[in-house]
């Protein structure tokens, strides 16, 4: 039985859902029927993102319900041993799995539990790379954390943002 919630963040509305084993999502979207909503299976991770964004270093000890296990499962849960404001390029992440960085790209672009495995922490080698849900969710997380970007404007208008050290 899959058991849902919703979360009000700052950045906007979060659904939740977690089985027997753990959580299965957590993502910035309103996708869950409001019938099926009990946010009381969920208070201490409610209390964990408040935390979270109020701008408290937070560990998250979650249970993930993982499914089965494949090699994205296998980058998945390398990125849950990044800490706090911990950021590791898309190489540093793929050697440590034995991938390629294009293969740890296409498996975090899956990710269906943001925040608690921190995809959002893995950046470009020049600047702070992409993301899924939109790169200014990723600079508003990073800055949650205590990053700080610097703006490049290209002369044929391509934006980047560079993490700034």
């Amino acid at each position: 039985m899959v058991r849902y919630g919703l979360y009000e963040s700052p950045l906007g509305l979060i659904t939740v859902a977690k089985t027997s084993k753990g959580l299965v999502m957590l993502d910035f979207c309103d996708c869950v029927e409001k019938e099926l909503v009990d946010n009381n299976a969920f208070t201490d991770l409610f209390e964990l993102l408040d935390r979270y964004f109020a701008g408290e270093e937070v560990e998250f000890k979650v249970d993930i319900d993982w499914g089965f296990y494949d090699k994205r499962t296998q980058i998945l849960r390398e990125l849950t041993k990044l800490k706090w404001g911990e950021t590791r390029t898309y190489e540093e992440i793929a050697r440590n799995v034995g991938s390629s960085p294009r293969g740890i790209g296409s498996a975090i672009s899956k990710n269906n539990v943001l925040i608690i495995i921190p995809c959002h922490r893995v950046i470009a080698k020049y600047d702070i790379g992409g993301y899924s849900r939109g790169i200014d969710l990723k600079l508003k997380l990073l800055e949650i954390e205590g990053h700080k970007f610097q703006k490049i404007v290209s002369r044929t208008g391509r934006t980047r943002y560079v993490l700034l050290e």
